[in-house]
């Protein structure tokens, strides 16, 4: 006799409409509550994420060359002579790192092994870094207190309490703030967690100059101004982000044109002081060393202008770009996204400029210095995605606003 029982094709249509029906409302309430508590939400994503970022800095903190030059500057005055400079910031490296993470930080390369072991190859190298002068300034300062590596985690916790200050506040005040957890995965996709644990300037400099395009984007020009001169003193190549804007607020006749161009007036009295009080390298040997090849000393190091060099270091960091980083692909993403919002989606004139200014401000900073790292591109590509979200979302609410009817993403998304 056969006991088998086949289930009728009905009851398992049943079941299936029972666990999608069951899922929509589970994702309806989710929803309700989520939107209903946005503001909530989104601070405690920005929270958690700042939180995140600053423990994991304390776990596992980033140490690399460049920092071995960014301590050294900053106890200079401790030690004029370069022997004894060499010998302490050598040793507070060993010290802190396991033996072969050391080894491979003074000894790695024919280049790290001539810094290494020739304290003059290594006090040439500073110049390229002092021109980060509130960077320095800061270790400087803050080192009696939390110690050398201390204070350079210091500096990365307030730049990550000034980032988080700022998206929260913008996130609030354009109602977005239940976009808070995709703003922050736009971060992590920006390779913020490359420079969130390293002793150099780029967290602190990008957020400030977030802070400043933020505060531009909300007209609230002067605090935008200054946080502006800020970035360009921790480091000045910040000076061509300001021009940029300029030159945007100009062409689409922004109201507070005049703003922009004493900012970048501003930013580019504060890059002449820099360049007197700490004159570098130059220009074109800096290029050469961060594009090209790196010269073991700096000493004698003042190569003719070559175009050959140039289009190599310019190629080759362009490849890079593609293949070791995620900037330049991000950069076509935006390109794509502004040319789909001029098309079709209006926006108001600040709006219109910032984004103009952002997408500019990317290729001018690479022609002018052709440096694959994603860290100089962060703060105007994540600020570029910040405003066209808002811009789509504010079309989407008219949208709705004018046909109920239409079930458009950004339904309530802002309360």
């Amino acid at each position: 006799m056969n006991l088998n029982i086949v289930e009728p094709a009905s009851a398992r249509r049943d079941i299936r409409q029972l666990l999608s029906e069951a899922f929509a409302a589970s994702f309806e309430w989710t929803c309700t509550v989520y939107l209903k508590h946005a503001n909530l939400f989104g601070v405690a994503s920005i929270v958690l994420f700042a939180v995140v970022v600053v423990v994991m800095a304390q776990l596992r903190p980033g140490y690399n060359w460049d920092s071995l030059a960014y301590l050294a500057l900053a106890a200079r005055d401790q030690f004029p002579n370069i022997s004894d400079l060499h010998a302490y910031t050598y040793g507070l490296h060993q010290a802190a790192l396991p033996p072969e993470q050391f080894t491979a930080l003074a000894e790695g390369d024919g280049f790290r092994l001539r810094q290494f072991s020739d304290p003059e190859a290594f006090g040439s190298m500073l110049g390229m870094y002092e021109v980060k002068w509130l960077y320095v300034w800061l270790l400087k300062v803050m080192s009696p207190i939390f110690g050398p590596f201390g204070a350079a985690q210091a500096i990365n916790a307030s730049a990550m309490a000034i980032l988080a200050a700022s998206l929260s506040q913008w996130l609030r005040e354009t109602r977005l703030s239940a976009y808070a957890p995709l703003v922050i995965c736009m971060l992590f996709l920006l390779q913020l967690s490359t420079i969130s644990a390293s002793p150099i300037p780029d967290f602190l400099t990008n957020a400030l100059a977030i802070a400043a395009l933020l505060n531009f984007e909300r007209s609230r020009n002067l605090i935008g101004s200054i946080l502006m001169i800020l970035a360009v003193m921790t480091r000045p190549d910040q000076a061509a982000m300001a021009g940029v804007l300029m030159a945007a607020a100009w062409f689409v006749r922004d109201r507070s044109v005049w703003s922009f161009a004493l900012a970048f007036a501003a930013t580019l009295v504060v890059w002449v002081i820099l360049r007197t009080v700490a004159p570098g390298v130059g220009w074109w040997p800096h290029v050469w060393f961060s594009t090209y090849s790196m010269p073991d000393t700096m000493v004698g190091f003042h190569p003719d202008f070559s175009l050959q060099v140039y289009l190599t270091g310019f190629g080759y960091n362009l490849y890079r770009s593609m293949f070791e980083n995620t900037w330049l692909a991000a950069y076509v993403l935006a390109l794509a996204w502004a040319a789909w919002l001029y098309a079709k989606v209006p926006s108001n004139n600040r709006r219109q400029m910032l984004l103009l200014a952002l997408l500019l401000v990317i290729p001018a900073k690479f022609v002018i210095f052709p440096l694959h790292v994603g860290r100089l591109y962060l703060a105007p590509l994540a600020v570029f995605f910040m405003v066209a979200l808002a811009v789509q979302v504010d079309f989407w609410r008219t949208t709705r606003l004018a046909d109920p009817n239409t079930d458009v993403l950004g339904k309530g998304a802002g309360q």
